[in-house]
Formats: structure tokens, C-alpha cells, sequence
């Protein structure tokens, strides 16, 4: 639980140094979801950071998002790697 409210706080830090991404209220678990541009589809997203930058999320329409512009990142990694990964995610955006 304590890696996971560092990560949320990680997280926290670097969505308010930027306007384009938020998150949708956290209800329990491990994971977070994201609001992003809906520029492509969530799964375009998602391959897309995993190929190109290294990043590993599930594209919405896992969770059954109904419309594009939802990614769901994990809170229990190490928190290194979710604030490099958290970093990478965002300056796409």
C-alpha cells in the first residue's frame, strides 16, 4: 500500500505540472485511470507507448471505457520506473 500511495503521489505531482492529461478518481486496487487526448484509439495509444517509448499500459476499452481517451496505469510497480514511465507518458501529450 505504501508504494502505491507514492505512485498516486508521483502521479499527482506530475499531472499538475501539465493541463493536457487528468485522472479519474482512484476507488481502490492498484490501478489509476487516465484521461488523455483522444487523438487516436486507446489501443493505438497504448501500442504506440510501448513500442516507441518504452511504456506499458492497457488501452480503456479493457475496462469497457466506452469512447477513446482512457489508458489505466499500474500503481504497484517500482516507484522509479512508474515516475520515468509517468514522465515519458505525459510528454506525449
Amino acid at each position: 500500500m505504501s508504494r502505491i500511495r507514492r505512485n498516486l503521489a508521483e502521479l499527482e505531482r506530475q499531472l499538475a505540472a501539465q493541463k493536457a492529461v487528468s485522472r479519474l478518481k482512484v476507488e481502490g486496487g492498484w490501478c489509476v485511470v487516465l484521461r488523455v487526448p483522444a487523438t487516436h484509439s486507446d489501443e493505438d495509444m497504448a501500442i504506440e507507448l510501448l513500442t516507441t517509448h518504452g511504456v506499458s499500459v492497457h488501452p480503456g476499452h479493457f475496462y469497457e471505457f466506452p469512447a477513446d481517451g482512457c489508458l489505466v496505469v499500474s500503481l504497484i510497480i517500482h516507484e522509479e520506473t512508474f515516475a520515468k514511465g509517468t514522465s515519458r507518458l505525459l510528454a506525449i501529450f
